[in-house]
């Protein structure tokens, strides 16, 4: 088979189709799972084999090294998305009749392709908000003492596993007033509900929400942040906004480098696996008696107290209907393990802790793609597969 790449002799490059890499992950990741099967066959039991676990060793280090090489292969710079956001800058600046300067600050970070391909709509709209409702008339900025040119600031970087984009305006900041008056006319709060800007600043990614008086081709619509909202979903990432009166607004993305493959601990419940990525956890908890407490009169609300904090209980099998909601009440499983989420902690129950492993992420597709708070399924070395849990909407949903 003909690679038909391109070659130039004085850089040392090679153009190959990203169709092809994606190609070479999958067989890597069948490989990966080839591996483990192997070694984890019942066929060995028993079997005196010597030095076989140093060439067990060795064999996984360099699958493991092999999945990195091939994952770097889909790696390019967020310069590529950024470049395309730059050019539009001079339009927004045409038809919002503001002075824009566009601050862009690491565009060599780099992120999958696939993300990457998925980022430029998303953003772009984000930057749009920034330039119609964030930023000031000049007149205005110049009242308040601010440069009348107004500043966006476009920035990536590494931290971890994920890569963090931040788009920050010096403008005006979010109106609380106006976004929480929307939200209570729509039912998110109560009349009286004052709720903590990280809660109210989350309204703005429901479908539809929108504070504008008038619809433009800049806003107005209410589909912009809903359109960033559901692109992250997809791409396994998370959002955060902060916002400061007179001050500015900073929305920050946090995705996955890759998407291919996944470090995850490995969970038991009954006799389902969960996987999770390492990154969320935050603690494995055996608690004692005193440390469950139940906070409603149906027992129906259970909260972890730990070293102080009380952190809320999410029953797994309560959460997929797996158990009649009129059973008596199970005791708590004997583990808990405690996730870091945008919302705040929550502890789960499972009944065992199986391993930490990479895995190979395939999507849920069809009707398994309705299973909630889950980013796919992952093929484990024993042939078996763990339902993915996202943690960010295993929170959100527990909480309604």
């Amino acid at each position: 088979m003909s690679a038909q790449a391109e070659t130039t002799n004085d850089t040392g490059l090679v153009r190959v189709s990203s169709e092809k890499i994606g190609r070479l992950m999958d067989l890597v990741g069948e490989l990966s799972l080839s591996v483990s099967e192997t070694v984890h066959s019942p066929d060995l039991q028993g079997l005196d084999l010597a030095s076989f676990d140093a060439a067990v060793h060795r064999l996984t280090m360099i699958v493991r090294e092999v999945q990195d090489v091939a994952t770097e292969l889909r790696l390019v710079p967020m310069d590529d998305v950024f470049k395309r956001l730059r050019r539009m800058i001079r339009e927004l600046e045409r038809q919002t009749g503001k002075k824009i300067d566009l601050v862009i600050e690491g565009g060599d970070t780099a992120i999958d392709k696939m993300v990457a391909d998925k980022l430029y709509d998303p953003l772009l709209h984000v930057i749009r908000n920034s330039a119609d409702h964030g930023l000031e008339g000049q007149e205005e900025r110049v009242e308040n003492g601010k440069n009348p040119k107004g500043r966006i600031l476009l920035s990536a970087s590494q931290i971890g596993s994920e890569v963090r984009i931040v788009v920050e305006d010096d403008g005006r900041g979010l109106n609380r007033s106006k976004i929480l008056g929307k939200a209570r006319e729509r039912g998110f709060f109560g009349p009286e509900e004052e709720p903590e800007p990280s809660m109210l600043w989350r309204v703005i990614f429901e479908p539809g929400f929108s504070t504008a008086d008038t619809v433009s081709n800049l806003s107005g619509r209410g589909v912009g942040m809903d359109v960033l909202n559901s692109t992250m979903t997809s791409l396994r990432g998370r959002i955060t906004v902060d916002s400061w009166e007179n001050k500015g607004t900073r929305v920050a993305l946090f995705i996955p480098v890759s998407l291919a493959f996944l470090d995850c601990i490995i969970l038991r419940l009954g006799k389902t696996l969960f996987a999770v990525p390492i990154d969320v956890v935050s603690e494995i908890a055996r608690p004692e008696g005193d440390e469950l407490m139940n906070v409603s009169a149906d027992s129906k609300r259970e909260l972890l107290k730990l070293r102080g904090s009380m952190i809320p209980i999410v029953r797994l099998d309560q959460f997929f209907n797996e158990v009649d909601a009129d059973a008596e009440r199970k005791p708590v499983p004997p583990i808990l393990v405690v996730f870091n989420t945008a919302t705040g902690s929550i502890a789960i129950p499972v009944d065992e802790v199986l391993d930490r492993q990479q895995v190979v992420m395939k999507p849920l597709v069809g009707r398994l793609a309705s299973v909630r708070a889950s980013w796919g399924c992952a093929l484990l070395g024993t042939g078996e597969v763990a339902l993915v849990l996202d943690c960010e909407r295993l929170a959100s949903g527990a909480a309604k």
